[in-house]
């Protein structure tokens, strides 16, 4: 499957799928092998990445602000992470390139298919459900 209509799948996917409330993200796409989704602050976002090097799919939450912001959100979702691994309990938080942070897991995904779409649009549902309702708890919270 071509990545273009991988990502346009996945969106549509997610979008199906997630609660009435959270289906009015705003989508970005950084190159061919990613897509990017957020609800009004795009330095908060949840993100699909294909590592076509390493066969993976990464689903995550990326902190792709200030490094000073990425530390406060990085901190903040540290403090929650029973409660987070409690609904997604491959996901790792971890500091990453540029300053940035993350909290993902990653799908085998030597190819980009019908299978790994359905995995991946389970996983990013799962991601957004959990995570979506603290981002905004710490938005309020800034």
């Amino acid at each position: 499957m071509a990545p273009t209509d991988f990502f346009s799948g996945l969106r549509k996917g997610v979008k199906s799928r997630l609660p009435q409330e959270l289906k009015t993200f705003e989508t970005s796409r950084g190159h061919s092998r990613l897509l990017k989704l957020h609800y009004g602050h795009s330095e908060l976002h949840f993100e699909a990445w294909h590592h076509t090097g390493d066969g993976r799919l990464e689903i995550g939450l990326h902190f792709e602000g200030s490094a000073d912001a990425n530390q406060r959100a990085f901190d903040y979702f540290r403090e929650r992470m029973v409660e987070v691994k409690a609904r997604l309990p491959h996901a790792e938080l971890e500091p990453w390139d540029r300053g940035w942070k993350r909290l993902y897991e990653t799908l085998l995904a030597p190819q980009l298919d019908e299978f790994v779409m359905a995995g991946a649009v389970e996983r990013m549902d799962a991601y957004i459900t959990t995570l979506q309702p603290m981002v905004a708890a710490f938005l309020e919270r800034r």
